[in-house]
């Protein structure tokens, strides 16, 4: 059997992760030179041939390009002490291949032993990801599940009309060009909840779960002002003469003209990150003696104590990945991470002694069940029972 031949085989092996390491040590080793690239992608092409139905019986197209992309940097996975995490975009779960046994093996058999007992689920079906589903709050204090509204005409709020479109968004619409009258509304998305808005200036906000937006029904004055509890993508209507501004409830405030930004200011959050994709906002503390103009890719945050810092590069993807679908992490840790799942999928967290030293760097898509999610975890020796509602995580 010659080389190109052996190299076949053992590729085999990697996917069903049957590969010893110091097989999986050679099999990083020789399609890590740039001059096996071609047999990798031929490789890669075959596999994916051969599977083109999903779980549920509908067709797929794998791109061999973007499973090259992934398997390259699974590649080079095991020169960092930080463990990568995949998005799943072309291969699915019950496949086990590139994405599962991929990054995760390659780390477990290089530096890891120990076996563990797999994930328990106890008292509990699947959990699915977090879907469309809010609670308006009318100025009067009644309340609207919008899951159970029909698309069409909600109801009306003053001098505007409250609106469920065709694709689910929340839309008020001005009924008088010059709206007089200030009532206040709340929308709020719970744990495995998202939801988008379209305010009656036009201006469009992505709510991520666990968030609520206070805001009025119609902006009158000389200022168009919404309160943020959570995270929440904004993308501005240009009024110079009404300046837009966000006021995040003891960390500070964010102001802007006309632009797409960001505001991660979760209360369990260790900083307030605004994050500015095109535009201008300024952004201040709360003993408003601090504040900060920001250019687009430019990250500010701002600390418990009120102080602002700039990061000047910041990874745009990592900050609206909630917002096209995926969990993007960026060494993050093991508390970081279960901090988006819990908000996400619905479940309280609890460690059952010390948590785990693991940092993950890379993107998973959010449309995974939660057991899916934590087989992926499982793959770098973090495992969980999950009873209920509760995600325990086991001792290291």
């Amino acid at each position: 059997m010659d080389r190109s031949d052996s190299m076949q085989e053992l590729f085999r092996k990697y996917l069903n992760n049957q590969c010893s390491p110091e097989e999986v040590k050679e099999f990083l080793a020789y399609f890590n030179n740039p001059e096996n690239e071609s047999q990798l992608r031929e490789l890669i092409s075959e596999t994916l041939e051969n599977i083109d139905v999903d779980d549920d019986g509908s067709r797929w197209s794998p791109a061999t390009d973007e499973s090259l992309a992934v398997l390259k940097m699974e590649l080079s996975a095991e020169k960092s002490n930080v463990v990568p995490i995949y998005r799943k975009t072309w291969v699915k779960i019950a496949v086990a291949a590139i994405l599962l046994v991929g990054a995760f093996s390659i780390y477990n058999l290089i530096n890891n032993s120990n076996q563990k007992k797999g994930l328990v689920i106890t008292n509990n079906t699947l959990q699915n990801p977090g879907s469309n589903k809010a609670t308006l709050t009318l100025a009067d204090g009644s309340s609207v599940i919008l899951a159970n509204v029909p698309e069409g005409i909600v109801t009306e709020q003053g001098q505007s009309q409250i609106l469920k479109t065709v694709e689910g968004e929340l839309a008020y619409k001005k009924l008088i060009e010059k709206p007089t009258e200030v009532l206040l509304n709340t929308l709020a998305t719970p744990r495995g909840g998202k939801y988008q808005l379209i305010l009656a200036d036009g201006s469009k906000v992505w709510l991520n779960a666990a968030t609520s937006l206070r805001f009025p029904a119609a902006f009158v004055g000389t200022e168009r002002k919404v309160e943020l509890n959570g995270e929440a993508y904004f993308e501005v209507a240009k009024n110079a003469s009404m300046p837009f501004k966000v006021a995040i409830a003891g960390k500070g405030e964010v102001e802007v003209l006309g632009t797409h930004f960001n505001v991660n200011a979760y209360i369990d959050e260790t900083t307030l990150k605004t994050t500015l994709l095109e535009g201008s906002v300024k952004v201040t503390g709360m003993d408003n003696e601090d504040s900060q103009i920001l250019n687009p890719g430019e990250q500010a945050q701002v600390s418990r104590d009120h102080r602002i810092t700039i990061n000047k590069n910041a990874d745009i993807d990592l900050a609206i990945a909630w917002k096209n679908g995926a969990f993007n992490f960026s060494n993050a840790d093991v508390t970081m991470v279960m901090r988006q799942l819990s908000r996400w999928y619905d479940v309280d967290i609890v460690f059952e002694g010390s948590i785990p030293q693991r940092r993950f760097n890379g993107e998973i898509q959010r449309d995974l069940k939660l057991s899916q999610v934590l087989k992926l975890l499982e793959k770098n020796n973090i495992y969980c029972r999950l009873n209920g509602k509760t995600l325990i995580v086991q001792k290291p």
